[in-house]
């Protein structure tokens, strides 16, 4: 990363301090997420600040959600894929590369990075990755890495039925095609988007999360790639596992929950608490009942 990256950053990470600093105002709904937010360092409409404090231990930058006490952001969206391939994308904006991306986020990329470093993350490569040898990437740290899980609620089944909260690992939507069968659990590592002629990169074209390596990125898996490019040869390595993932359209939630430093790769998978209304029990291969999250 170039200096101007870190002067970004670190501009971002003081303007939101502020509203750290402030007392514990009682808890507020939060606002409808758009997919066209304003940026992070700028106020709301009606004058609110970027950033707020909506509960004693939680606070909202733009739409993305902040528990600090869980070390945990939630961010809105919906199912994109729910079948077929290559999968580069976990995530991205509705304007990004949905042809390769199983959610979409209506998220600004700059609230979502802000509210990581906000968690005390820090940047840095993937370790999955081989970048160039001698590459200024090549030489920086690895990134902190973190869990991602996904909540939605099932339609009702029968009549008075209520419908019923999911939660999956991020892992769980993807299949291998060669070898073949589920992705195996994994962590996702925080790379911090690069910044190009002063625009956030992230920016350029909706990409926020992805399977790859992308520099644009602001999350990457951090697991290896069986092909370096998904369209080079005749097997992908990654599609979307259609018997696990939801109907296109569907709201969800992503969770990234930051990973304690002594509980590395991903070990706090069966421990992450699920935080406000979707809590409940929950189905699926990597699931486990969710405590209610106290905001």
């Amino acid at each position: 990363m170039g200096r101007a990256h870190w002067i970004f950053c670190l501009a971002l990470w003081a303007l939101t301090q502020a509203a750290f600093a402030q007392p514990p105002q009682a808890a507020a709904p939060a606002p409808e997420a758009t997919a066209a937010a304003p940026a992070a360092t700028a106020p709301a409409a009606g004058g609110q600040p970027r950033v707020r404090q909506i509960g004693p231990h939680s606070y909202q930058v733009g739409s993305v959600v902040i528990d600090a006490q869980a070390r945990s952001v939630r961010c809105p969206g919906h199912v994109n894929m729910n079948e077929g391939g290559p999968i580069e994308l976990l995530a991205c904006l509705r304007r990004g590369k949905t042809h390769e991306s199983v959610f979409t986020l209506d998220v600004e990329p700059t609230d979502l990075q802000v509210a990581l470093l906000l968690l005390g993350l820090k940047e840095g490569r993937n370790p999955s990755y081989k970048y160039p040898e001698g590459s200024p990437e090549a030489q920086r740290a690895p990134g902190d890495e973190t869990l991602i899980f996904v909540e939605w609620r099932r339609p009702p089944e029968g009549e008075n039925a209520q419908p019923q909260p999911q939660r999956r690992r991020a892992e769980e939507f993807l299949r291998n095609v060669k070898p073949g069968g589920p992705v195996a659990p994994g962590t996702w590592v925080f790379l911090g988007s690069v910044v190009v002629n002063g625009r956030f990169g992230a920016d350029f074209d909706g990409t926020l999360i992805t399977t790859y390596h992308d520099p644009f990125a602001i999350l990457e898996l951090n697991l290896p790639v069986v092909n370096e490019n998904p369209y080079a040869g005749p097997e992908l390595d990654y599609v979307v596992d259609k018997d696990r993932c939801p109907p296109v359209g569907t709201p969800v939630e992503l969770i990234i929950q930051a990973v304690p430093k002594d509980k590395p790769g991903g070990e706090k998978a069966t421990g992450a608490p699920a935080q406000g209304p979707s809590a409940g029990t929950h189905e699926g291969s990597g699931t486990e009942p969710a405590a209610k999250g106290k905001n």
